[in-house]
């Protein structure tokens, strides 16, 4: 198999990072979206493969996280090291990051060679999201809430995958589009990238919080139960470690 073969069936089954936006709700309950997400992971369960998953976001992504991450070296910041980066498609097995104290995984893009650092690499895919990022009157603060809405339960999936990580730095990249003929700069042009900071030590109790959601979620993913009936009262994991409704 190859490795990235090796690297999904890994993931086969288990909650992770990436997914953790279909495991949340606005209110905490449990909606139709968590519901379809506790029957995927029954199936592969079950099975032993996924069903097969495809997106334009997903695909463009994909093809353009090698750029970025030349992108990242070309553009290091005064004191960082560009031969302290390591790029997961780099290396022989492709990381997956293991949470010692919940059931979920996570695999980093790029991370410093001490794991202190994860970089989280993510390519603007559609007009507005581009004009936003690249929109250099639009502030700073502004840009990283939109960041965190959107990637936000990703990050304390990758902070609870490994406690060595201190620090997450999101990439936004504008790619170099083969349909734009007039888009001449370079791949590794400054503008084409930014960065978005978030410590660990601002988020512990939106980790923990997490943390006891993947816990729950995956409790009902292996019990047999009717998993619509998830959506009626209040559901918990007891000090024995059983799952209970009120």
């Amino acid at each position: 198999m190859s490795k990235e073969d090796i690297w999904l069936q890994k993931r086969l089954g288990m909650i992770t990072a990436s997914e953790l936006g279909n495991i949340t709700s606005a209110s905490g309950k449990i909606i139709d979206g968590v519901v379809s997400y506790i029957r995927r992971k029954r199936f592969e369960r079950a099975r032993g493969y996924a069903l097969p998953v495809s997106s334009r976001a997903m695909e463009i992504g994909s093809q353009t996280e090698p750029m970025i991450f030349e992108w990242l070296k070309a553009n290091c910041r005064d004191g960082e090291d560009p031969e302290s980066l390591v790029y997961a498609r780099d290396l022989a097995e492709i990381p997956f990051w293991i949470a010692p104290d919940c059931p979920l995984g996570a695999s980093p893009d790029a991370y410093t060679d001490d794991e202190r650092v994860v970089f989280e690499f993510k390519t603007l895919v559609g007009n507005e999201n581009t004009e936003f990022f690249t929109d250099k009157y639009t502030s700073y603060e502004e840009k990283k809430a939109r960041v965190w809405k959107e990637h936000g339960d990703q990050l304390l999936g990758q902070w609870l995958s490994n406690p060595k990580v201190k620090m997450i730095v999101v990439i936004k990249y504008a790619p170099q589009l083969d349909d734009v003929m007039a888009d001449l700069d370079s791949p590794l042009a400054e503008w084409r990238g930014q960065r978005f900071l978030f410590e660990r030590k601002n988020f512990e109790a939106s980790i923990a919080e997490m943390r006891n959601r993947v816990r729950l979620i995956d409790a009902m993913i292996d019990a047999p139960i009717n998993p619509s009936e998830f959506k009626k009262g209040e559901w918990y994991i007891d000090p024995n470690g059983e799952l209970k409704v009120k």
